[in-house]
């Protein structure tokens, strides 16, 4: 309450200072042709997005048997070629080739495939036949090397994916989001231009001309109005940047807050779950009377807040990916808790109470 009541009159004082600007330099530009300066040149314009697919496109099908294997050519940073066979990375987006940071993406993947046998499993194909597949160099995923490294985007390509999709879309989330954090690749800061040597100034004349200082004198108290302003001006738009910076971390926090809360309802469910099938035969199926029971919690805060995920701490940040993940599998595995033997459900229920044990604990510390 506080800070609404303030802002007006900040407001006030801000269309003052900038008032007393205008009139202090339209008088010193009119007083004095010396006092008039050049106009800095522009900064160079930020380089192109790199291209990441749509979130709302159609999804992906079921990941079928067909193998590509063999030592590839590198097209670009998300492209390989098994002689005239063209694959695409799945679940990534590289720049283009003939993009900015495209030939960065090429010698990057080319880099990490380093003339290997490459084994891929073909997850779709294109309309025009070209193979969607993960691909390995030995136990390397290229797909989440090339995120590590910041040289691609996560695609997402639907929300209707299967267990293991959003198992290894969870670890791609999070190598994404460590590159991020890290500004490396696609996601590193341009530098500006350095300046260029200010030229030397000529040496003054012997003598002193008594018209500019009398221009001077005059326009002094003016030269002096406009400085008050900018101090003032600058003052003030330090002040509401702290306090826009102030608000966002609050923000931040209560989000953390809500999240963690999701995470320790996931945890109470499956641990209460576990502690009350103890006494069942662990070979044979649940029965039904327990699979009525057998419910996770929903996230929908995580879920509706994912575009912050990146502006939360690191390590929790990881942590959350990583733990959503596995909830997402184990969900999907419940729906089929009848077919299996219940201590493999128990096993994987156990599992993510540790998740969420590691997750609480390092997200106390943030609080």
């Amino acid at each position: 309450m506080q800070l609404q009541q303030k802002l007006p009159k900040e407001r006030a004082v801000t269309v003052a200072a900038q008032s007393v600007l205008a009139v202090g330099l339209t008088l010193a530009l009119a007083s004095s042709p010396a006092l008039a300066k050049k106009k800095p040149a522009d900064e160079p314009p930020a380089p192109k997005a790199a291209p990441v697919g749509a979130v709302d496109g159609a999804p992906l099908g079921a990941v079928s048997t067909t193998s590509i294997e063999g030592t590839p050519t590198v097209i670009d940073g998300d492209t390989l070629r098994f002689g005239d066979r063209l694959v695409r990375l799945y679940g990534i987006a590289a720049p283009d080739i003939d993009s900015a940071k495209g030939p960065d993406a090429r010698v990057a993947l080319d880099e990490i495939v380093d003339h290997q046998r490459v084994a891929c499993t073909e997850a779709d194909r294109t309309r025009d036949g070209m193979s969607i597949a993960i691909c390995k160099a030995g136990n390397t995923d290229l797909a989440e090397a090339m995120l590590q490294r910041g040289e691609a985007a996560v695609y997402r390509a639907g929300n209707n994916a299967t267990a293991e999709e959003q198992a290894l879309g969870g670890r791609y989330d999070a190598a994404e989001l460590v590159a991020r954090q890290m500004a490396v690749g696609l996601w590193m800061k341009a530098e500006k231009p350095a300046a260029p040597p200010a030229k030397a100034e000529p040496a003054p004349e012997p003598w002193i001309d008594r018209g500019v200082i009398r221009d001077w004198i005059v326009a002094a108290p003016i030269v002096l109005l406009t400085f008050v302003g900018l101090l003032l001006l600058g003052l003030l738009g330090n002040r509401q940047r702290r306090l826009e910076l102030l608000d966002q971390r609050r923000s931040d926090t209560s989000l953390l807050a809500q999240i963690l809360a999701e995470v320790l309802a996931i945890r109470e469910a499956a641990a209460d779950f576990v502690i009350n099938t103890s006494g069942l035969n662990h070979q044979a199926p649940l029965p039904v009377d327990h699979l009525a029971t057998l419910n996770l919690p929903s996230t929908p805060v995580y879920v509706g807040n994912a575009g912050r995920a990146h502006r939360l701490p690191r390590d929790i940040g990881v942590d959350l990916v990583q733990f959503h993940a596995a909830h997402a599998g184990i969900t999907q595995m419940l729906r089929h808790a009848g077919e299996i033997p219940s201590e493999n459900v128990r096993t994987a229920l156990r599992k993510l109470v540790d998740s969420a044990d590691m997750v609480l604990e390092r997200g106390q510390k943030f609080l």
